[in-house]
């Protein structure tokens, strides 16, 4: 994200720390939960990637950056697609109203559309590594993936929008409130890095989601604290 090698790096060991800490509670819960967990870590992995990306660029190595930005983009084209919306499916309750099945039915579309998505957008970005360029813009890393051909497939939706709706429809619309909270707060860091960050949206918007995740810890808590793991409070 902004500034350094220095700032990636301390947020990685925040956020691998703490998520260290919600895996622990999480395993008093169901399997489920235990997703919702391993989001600090996997961003902590991310920023750690970007702090390699970081010192890359400042001995002026901007080729070996592009194979830690690929690391990067693992979780940023790829798993967060799926893993957020299956995340939000798995620990919704039973369908046992047609509204619950239709909530059901969004979340696991929206998993099953983002990884596909991503694994179309990722795959490329393995095989054509020479296509990306990475530098730095006003204390940002700045990403750039140009192809060399044009898709005959039009869509009236651009990519940006349509990778915010696969994340956020799946959070705002379950039926825990405290993980409608949480989609709120996405979305609104989504909204701020774009209008403040708009030339290097893709790696403030993962710092702005990373330090989000931390939100996640004080949320497995309070599924510890509930009887057999069920969040009932939560609900409506």
């Amino acid at each position: 994200m902004c500034f350094s090698a220095s700032v990636s790096y301390s947020a990685a060991a925040v956020l691998v720390t703490t998520g260290v800490y919600a895996v622990q509670q999480a395993r008093r819960l169901h399997p489920p939960y235990w997703m919702w967990a391993l989001v600090p870590v996997f961003f902590g992995l991310q920023q750690a990637f970007e702090g390699r990306i970081w010192q890359e660029l400042d001995a002026g190595n901007a080729g070996a950056a592009v194979s830690f930005a690929l690391g990067f983009h693992f979780f940023s084209h790829f798993l967060w697609l799926w893993w957020f919306p299956l995340c939000c499916y798995l620990v919704e309750p039973g369908q046992t109203s047609k509204l619950e099945k239709l909530r059901k039915r969004v979340m696991g579309g929206c998993a099953i559309f983002g990884a596909f998505a991503g694994t179309l957008v990722y795959s490329v970005m393995v095989f054509h590594p020479e296509w990306m360029t990475v530098g730095v813009r006003e204390h940002s890393i700045l990403y750039e993936f140009s192809v060399s051909f044009r898709s005959p497939i039009h869509i009236p939706i651009n990519a940006a929008a349509l990778y915010a709706l696969t994340i956020l429809i799946p959070l705002l619309i379950s039926s825990h409130r405290l993980i409608r909270i949480f989609g709120g707060l996405v979305a609104l860091s989504m909204v701020l890095a774009s209008a403040a960050y708009s030339y290097a949206y893709v790696s403030v918007w993962c710092f702005f989601a990373a330090v989000l995740s931390l939100y996640l810890v004080f949320m497995i808590r309070h599924f510890v604290g509930t009887i057999g793991g069920r969040p009932r409070f939560l609900a409506g």
